[in-house]
């Protein structure tokens, strides 16, 4: 027996050399595809995402802030094509984390952008108003007013809605090459404020759409803007103005474009909205922005979208300490803000006269999925949940952004002038139904 069992275990040994030898051996194939060991390493490990170093002048533990990612860090390699699939939808969180029961709104806030389109008839209004009631909203800013027919089609439907709903003149920047486009433009707004609208709304189409006839892009600070501006200020009606678009849009198209990874431009050959050949720098509409404030220190702005300076902190300070006449509104800013919810938390309280709430809704967004999130960002601590994607892929994905959000969890006494104080100094006519409505909830 037990030369038998030796016997096995020489043959089991020499038959393992031999596996083992053969196994070590690269076939044909291989050895003309592998280099020698003389000749190079392994395959190089898959690239790691750059993260910035301070510089040599910044001491251990101070605080620096990284720059903006160069173009070309953004940029793809030179023969990459997007693959035309589509990013599905966020995964669901696998966390067991608090969250707060909330359907409406602590206070009856104003949301000082909305696109209450086609509100031309009383039931239109009717209907509206109910999802305001729905939702704890006290009032909203209709930014699509229109002008002409449109503007009085929209005042007449709502003349019985007038404490609910402010509705704006909305800019046009049709006929603006020909020559006097500016006093007819400022008297069709002369005439829509003494009709009853309340203030005057402008889009991104001003800096990124409108064109001089030699094809160069008409920004804020044009002369020809100018009495349209003081126009504004003559009645001291605030201007809802959004100016340029969301940081990822002025990067190259690519994988490393927080855009693209949440799913835009995913088709090849689809560059729609982003402005990285297309478009003028975000830089200059920001310069232009800027100009526009010094130039017209009795017109009130209201600078939508953080002023779509979200994603540096400092501008956004830097407009509200160097011109009185600047306010933010939040809208489709919530999706950014709350990755840093400290740090915006801190901002909020600090800057607590100068912000006011605003969402980028309508008549047609869910409570649950869009309105909640708002009222979850500014009133609870709660952590790590979906933002309100203002769009949805073809696959799903929220378009804004992959990720999730935190709350900031703010005091009462700077909610209140977040979610109504402060839009009633621009539009003091519904004071009268806030103070109504805070007083029925008591």
């Amino acid at each position: 027996m037990r030369r038998l069992a030796i016997a096995s275990w020489v043959l089991f040994a020499g038959l393992s050399t031999v596996f083992l030898l053969s196994c070590s051996q690269p076939s044909e194939s291989e050895s003309a595809a592998e280099p020698s060991r003389g000749q190079g390493l392994a395959e190089a490990p898959p690239e790691i995402p750059v993260i910035p170093k301070a510089p040599p002048s910044v001491a251990e533990g101070e605080v620096w802030i990284p720059p903006m990612p160069a173009m070309e860090e953004i940029s793809p390699p030179p023969d990459w094509a997007p693959s035309g699939v589509e990013t599905p939808p966020m995964p669901l969180t696998l966390l067991r984390l608090p969250r707060t029961n909330i359907t409406r709104a602590r206070y009856p806030a104003i949301d000082f952008h909305v696109h209450g389109r086609r509100l031309n008839t009383p039931q239109a209004y009717e209907e509206l108003v109910d999802l305001l009631d729905r939702i704890g909203v006290g009032a909203i800013v209709n930014l699509n007013g229109g002008t002409g027919e449109e503007l009085d089609a929209v005042l007449e439907a709502g003349q019985a809605y007038s404490d609910r709903v402010a509705n704006f003149v909305t800019f046009s920047h049709e006929g603006i090459n020909e020559p006097g486009w500016s006093e007819r433009f400022a008297a069709e707004m002369e005439r829509g404020f003494q009709a009853g609208a309340l203030g005057l709304k402008v889009s991104k189409r001003l800096g990124l759409t409108a064109k001089n006839p030699d094809g160069s892009f008409i920004q804020a600070d044009d002369p020809r803007l100018d009495p349209i501006w003081e126009m504004a200020a003559k009645h001291d009606k605030p201007v809802m103005i959004h100016l340029s678009d969301s940081v990822g849009r002025y990067y190259p198209i690519g994988p490393k474009n927080e855009r693209f990874e949440a799913g835009l431009w995913h088709q090849p050959g689809d560059t729609s909205g982003n402005y990285f050949q297309s478009g003028p720098s975000r830089e200059v509409i920001e310069q232009a922005l800027l100009n526009m404030h010094a130039k017209h220190p009795r017109t009130r702005f209201v600078n939508a979208h953080m002023s779509m300076m979200y994603y540096d902190p400092e501008k956004v300070a830097h407009l509200l300490d160097t011109y009185p006449n600047a306010d933010v509104e939040i809208s489709a800013a919530v999706q950014d803000l709350g990755r840093a919810p400290r740090l915006w938390r801190e901002f909020f309280i600090k800057y607590q006269d100068r912000i006011l709430m605003g969402s980028d809704g309508s008549q047609n967004r869910e409570p649950e999925d869009f309105w909640t999130p708002h009222w979850r960002f500014l009133e609870t601590f709660d952590e790590y949940f979906y933002h309100p994607a203002q769009v949805r892929t073809p696959g799903g994905s929220p378009g804004h952004g992959r990720w999730n959000i935190s709350g900031i969890g703010l005091p009462d006494e700077v909610l209140r002038k977040v979610y109504y104080e402060n839009a009633l100094r621009h539009l003091p006519s519904l004071r009268q139904s806030i103070e109504r409505q805070l007083a029925e909830r008591h």
